[in-house]
């Protein structure tokens, strides 16, 4: 089954093994100078038949962020959906399908991990960064633009600093439905102006772009300040039991699973 006539639309969950489902999107064109990262698909409805009994895990999918391309996450949902029916030898025989199917789709090794559906407060933390203030509705910017961005006129000493926002508000680039985040903006480097953080934002809430690619821009816009070192994630929270923390940086990152309480 593709994916042409189906976003945007009601579809029945595949009740058989639909990897062909799965559809990649291509990640816009970049620069040599592409940060690192991951984008973390935390899965909390992974379930297939095992013998005679059915297994229930929760795992996070790793997408490298050099990747080619990403996948469509109804399409990941779906074909998650069209292994709940599925026999599997082992619990390791479905996640090895899964890292084989989704590699396949995107041109690019993804990682796969796992716990029990009852240990999900391991990987479970809050942000603990300094708040971003809150714009007033007149403050917030009609479109993005890094030329609001700014250092700080009170300080210039080099600081190491996270900021936290948890308005975070962008529009799916094919249903124009909101889809709202936690961000974190781990920085080194002259300090940034916390309000002017807040109104670039501000503009993001009428923006329509996947979660990736939202990242992707703040991450950039960000390094116009020349940080000497940046580090972004948005835990955006889960739609059709999927949540997607992409992950970006200026240095190699190991695979973060955190996830926060709301998503």
């Amino acid at each position: 089954m593709g994916m042409v006539g189906v976003l945007g639309q009601t579809v029945a969950a595949p009740e058989s093994y639909a990897p062909e489902v799965l559809e990649p999107i291509q990640r816009v064109d970049r620069e040599s100078s592409a940060p690192y990262g991951w984008d973390v698909w935390h899965l909390y409805e992974l379930s297939w038949c095992l013998g005679g009994s059915i297994a229930h895990w929760v795992g996070w999918l790793s997408i490298p962020a050099h990747s080619p391309a990403t996948v469509e996450s109804k399409s990941l949902k779906l074909y998650l959906n069209s292994l709940n029916f599925h026999r599997f030898e082992s619990d390791e025989s479905a996640f090895a399908t899964i890292v084989s199917d989704v590699s396949r789709a995107i041109g690019a090794e993804v990682q796969l991990q796992f716990v029990e559906v009852d240990q999900l407060d391991s990987i479970t933390e809050e942000l603990s960064g300094v708040n971003l203030p809150v714009c007033g509705e007149d403050e917030i910017l009609e479109t993005i633009s890094h030329e609001v961005l700014s250092h700080s006129p009170w300080k210039q000493s080099i600081v190491s600093e996270e900021l936290v926002s948890h308005s975070l508000r962008s529009l799916c680039p094919v249903t124009a439905q909101p889809d709202w985040g936690s961000l974190s903006i781990r920085y080194t480097g002259e300090p940034i102006d916390h309000k002017s953080v807040s109104q670039y934002l501000g503009a993001y809430r009428t923006h329509q772009g996947f979660h990736e690619q939202c990242v992707d821009q703040i991450y950039a816009d960000l390094m116009t300040l020349h940080p000497t070192s940046l580090q972004v994630a948005a835990f955006y929270q889960r739609r059709g039991g999927v949540d997607i923390t992409p992950w970006r940086s200026s240095e190699p990152m190991a695979i973060q699973p955190r996830r926060l309480g709301r998503q």
